[in-house]
């Protein structure tokens, strides 16, 4: 996938909601920059359509709405799909059939008591995909009468901040990023953050030499960006805790997403999805897009 091509097929699971709403405004800006086919799916719980079946037939005129929405924003191909099962099986086993190009997914932010940060299904299914995963920052609105809520950042790729470690992992982010660069961001910010853990015995000049090397690779990144399309690519190179930076450079730039690579999942539950990926999702304010 390069510049100038369209994203292959997406998976946007939604709630038959106003959550489900506002996620979809965020799809449309995704369709405007050029996709092959948007598949949208809900997931009824089984325990409600037991009790009340006929709720399957609002959940698909709901759908349908949504679908007749995005095809008018220029989709080339929408299907809708209203199910009964558990979300976050339905979602991880089209995962291992289909294989997307994206999943787009919503995340209910910080505003909430930490267990449901992010929501079972959304957790579940981070942690059982190898795809990769769009989180759609929504964040809760309480007033005197009601609950509502509200995209974090109504722009998606208005500022992207793209953390990388120079790894395979990070390097998986770069195909996506680059499609991207015909949302014309208002910038696009490269950063490395040299890890304390590791240099903490580094002596002046080893350190002036990581800081050369690291320099150097962030200016090759630019470059890259550069010749993909990007108007303005920003480079910062920082030393501590990469959670604390990566986060803090966020708000610091107002990065409306966070793109980071993960390791895949292959088998092992604690090296499915963890440490500076793990944390960075559930701790941002921002969108965050995480490549495996």
């Amino acid at each position: 996938m390069t510049n100038g091509r369209k994203l292959g097929n997406v998976l946007v699971p939604l709630d038959v909601a106003e959550s489900g709403e506002k996620i979809l405004s965020a799809v449309e800006e995704i369709v405007r920059l050029g996709v092959q086919e948007i598949r949208l799916l809900h997931v009824a719980n089984v325990r409600d359509t037991l009790a009340a079946p006929e709720i399957l037939d609002h959940d698909r005129e709901v759908l349908e709405a949504w679908r007749n929405r995005l095809v008018a924003c220029g989709a080339p191909s929408v299907t809708a799909e209203v199910v009964s099962g558990i979300p976050s099986i339905e979602i991880v086993e089209r995962s291992e059939r289909d294989g997307y190009a994206l999943i787009v997914l919503g995340s209910h932010g910080r505003n909430l008591v930490s267990r449901v940060l992010l929501g079972s299904t959304t957790e579940d299914v981070l942690r059982n995909v190898n795809d990769p995963v769009l989180l759609v920052r929504l964040r809760i609105i309480g007033t005197a009468d009601e609950t509502t809520c509200r995209l974090a950042a109504d722009r998606l790729f208005g500022r992207i901040l793209y953390a990388t470690d120079f790894s395979a992992y990070a390097e998986r982010c770069i195909p996506c990023l680059s499609w991207m660069a015909g949302a014309h961001p208002d910038e696009v910010i490269v950063a490395h953050i040299q890890d304390l853990r590791h240099l903490a015995y580094a002596s002046p000049e080893e350190m002036a030499a990581f800081n050369r090397r690291d320099e150097g690779r962030l200016a090759a990144l630019k470059r890259q960006f550069e010749e993909a399309g990007f108007a303005n690519v920003g480079t910062v190179l920082r030393t501590g805790n990469a959670i604390d930076e990566v986060l803090s450079l966020a708000k610091e730039r107002g990065a409306t997403l966070i793109v980071l690579g993960a390791k895949g999942r292959h088998g092992i539950a604690e090296q499915i999805f963890g440490g500076v990926a793990e944390a960075v999702v559930h701790r941002s304010e921002s969108h965050v897009l995480v490549v495996r």
